[in-house]
């Protein structure tokens, strides 16, 4: 009993080594951000390469953002059995190989075959960046999940510098063929380096379920679940129209391109920035508390959003700011919730079903949400936003915290029969 071969490793008491383990599943995120962060300075360029409507561009961004979800749980179940170095490395060339092409796609058919090969890499890359954190640090879970998930939201930061002066002076191919063979290559090399904490006997593929852990088809079966991904769709509805739209609505504004590639930098800034503030904030109150505020203030911004935004460039940029740090904070709360509920066992893949609710937010987000607010005004697109903030800031507030914790249904099964 007390050979230590036979114990689990503890990520608590291997020193820096997690640290480390972190830091490359920052920069994995960072990595695949620019896939859906900087889409909204490409969109313009390629709907005018195209011939295109700007809806039908759109549609790839949603297209793209359903794969991903489509690719969590099927990637996951690899991850959580083999480990994620095989995964990363297919990944990596799917996002690369999927991201350069984008800038060779003769029409919007291929665009969406594209987009949706590197989405589905993203996908692959965020769920096992994120479960490397959670998997290392199950003390400081919030936090990390936020760190993490900052690397997503910030990522594409020292991108768009780039990004701009090359569509400007080199056209969209080379300004996807350039950022492309980046994602990819530095995906691929941080595969052969990550590892998850090992199992017993050392071996650093297997976890060992325990009765806290869910398999996805358990998850699937409590209403914890059910209840907090509606809330993770809703908050998410809001936040993605503005990822896919901030710059053709600012530009329907008649505010200048330079300045909304300002705006766009800022707005990054801030949906990065607030992840680690929010899972350090959920740590220290709770999930569930943090959810009711954070959501709360962002549907009021959201209401409020396209009259302040019409008052000058000022103005604009503040609102983006206030939508994105309320907004961002999502991605280091729902993945660190789902590992207290679910445990980190399966967690790579339950997370994708978790991912599933901003697909389907994205549908709205993207083209939908652009043909929207094409026939019905961009007031009414953020009415609508605003409600669904609403709707999971009241789930989180005055429903899934009295449901306690979730129960196997087959045990659930078990105790009643015993009673």
């Amino acid at each position: 009993m007390n050979n230590p071969a036979a114990v689990a490793e503890d990520p608590t008491k291997v020193g820096g080594l997690r640290w480390f383990y972190l830091i490359l599943a920052v920069l994995l995120m960072c990595m695949i951000s620019g896939v859906q962060y900087s889409w909204t300075l490409y969109a313009n360029p390629v709907k005018d390469l195209l011939g295109v409507s700007l809806a039908a561009v759109q549609t790839s961004f949603t297209l793209s953002q359903v794969i991903q979800a489509g690719s969590q749980p099927g990637g996951g179940y690899f991850v959580d059995k083999f480990g994620p170095k095989v995964p990363l490395i297919v990944a990596g060339i799917m996002v690369g190989a999927g991201w350069i092409l984008m800038g060779m796609a003769p029409n919007v058919l291929m665009l969406y075959v594209l987009y949706t090969l590197a989405g589905a890499g993203v996908g692959i890359v965020y769920g096992t960046a994120m479960n490397i954190a959670n998997r290392w640090f199950p003390d400081k879970r919030g936090m990390c999940s936020g760190f993490t998930a900052a690397g997503y939201g910030l990522g594409v930061l020292p991108f768009l510098p780039l990004i701009s002066n090359v569509l400007k002076f080199e056209g969209v191919g080379a300004a996807f063929m350039y950022t492309g063979v980046i994602m990819g290559a530095v995906i691929v090399l941080i595969a052969f380096f990550v590892r998850f904490p090992a199992g017993p006997a050392g071996k650093k593929k297997v976890i060992v379920p325990t009765e806290k852990d869910f398999n996805s088809n358990e998850m699937l079966k409590t209403p914890q679940f059910w209840i907090l991904w509606t809330s993770f769709f809703s908050v998410n509805f809001g936040g993605l129209l503005l990822v896919a739209n901030s710059v053709p609505y600012g530009r329907s504004l008649g505010y200048a391109a330079g300045f909304l590639t300002i705006a766009v930098t800022v707005q990054n800034l801030f949906n990065g920035g607030c992840r680690p503030f929010w899972g350090f904030v959920s740590d220290k109150i709770g999930r569930y508390k943090t959810m009711s505020v954070v959501f709360g203030i962002n549907c009021l911004v959201l209401l409020a959003f396209p009259y302040v935004a019409r008052m000058g460039e000022t103005a604009f940029m503040i609102a983006l700011a206030l939508a994105f740090f309320t907004w961002g904070g999502s991605y280091a709360l729902f993945p660190a919730t789902n590992s207290d509920l679910f445990g980190t066992a399966y967690s790579a893949r339950n997370y994708g079903f978790f991912w599933a609710a901003k697909a389907v937010a994205a549908i709205f987000g993207g083209g939908l949400g652009a043909a929207v607010a094409t026939a019905l005004g961009w007031n009414t697109a953020f009415a609508i936003t605003a409600f669904t903030s609403f709707v999971a800031f009241a789930l989180a507030t005055f429903v899934v915290p009295r449901m306690g914790r979730p129960v196997k249904k087959n045990k659930a099964v078990q105790v009643q029969a015993a009673q």
